[in-house]
Formats: structure tokens, sequence, C-alpha cells
């Protein structure tokens, strides 16, 4: 298990780009980015800022902006579909208020610095 506290900003950075090429590629989990293109048509940036998996589904916190966060909740079941999945929005300042592990809080902040500097 790694060290959160001995990565720094640049590497989680680093990571995120690469999560996010990753998850476009359609590397990470088809029907994620399915359900994304879907709901979210002109998405061209997306980071996953947080990942659980559930034995029924993997539940997915995904940055889409400076202000939102999308919450998807992608079944494993073979044969799921985009309306399979479930799909809701926060925004980052109800995401900040979430009781967040220091390395989630971490990766969020990094999330957060990228995309503004991308944006």
């Amino acid at each position: 298990m790694r060290n959160i506290r001995s990565i720094s900003q640049t590497q989680l950075k680093s990571e995120l780009l690469e999560s996010m090429e990753s998850l476009f590629a359609g590397n990470t989990n088809k029907l994620l980015l399915e359900t994304l293109h879907a709901k979210f048509p002109s998405l061209s940036f997306a980071l996953i800022i947080n990942w659980i998996p559930e034995q029924g589904e993997d539940i997915y916190w995904v940055l889409l902006s400076n202000e939102e966060i999308a919450v998807l909740e992608v079944p494993r079941l073979i044969g799921a579909k985009v309306g399979d999945v479930i799909v809701v929005s926060m925004s980052r300042h109800e995401y900040a208020k979430r009781n967040l592990s220091l390395e989630s809080r971490r990766k969020f902040e990094a999330a957060l610095e990228l995309m503004q500097t991308i944006r």
C-alpha cells in the first residue's frame, strides 16, 4: 500500500490524467464511458476522483467541471445498459463536506487544480 503523504501533487495529477486517458480510451469501464457520453454529450474532460467497487456495482465520483461532480452507480451485470446506471450530480462543495480520507481529499484537491489549469 502506498503512503499518500509521500506522493506529490504533481504525481497525483499525473495519475489523474492517466486515469482520464484510460477512461476515454474505453479501458476503465465501457458502460461508465457510454453513460458519461449519453448524460453529458459535450464532455471532453473528466477526472475520476473516487471509485468504490461494491458487490453488485462500481460507484464512481467523476469531476466534470470546477463545480460539478457526477456520482455513477454502474452495475456489474452482464448486458447492463446505460439506462441501468444511476447518475446523480452534486456540487464540489457537497463533495468536500463528506468525511473524506486524506488520500481522497488530496486527490480531490489535485483534480480541482488540474481542472482550473485545463479549463
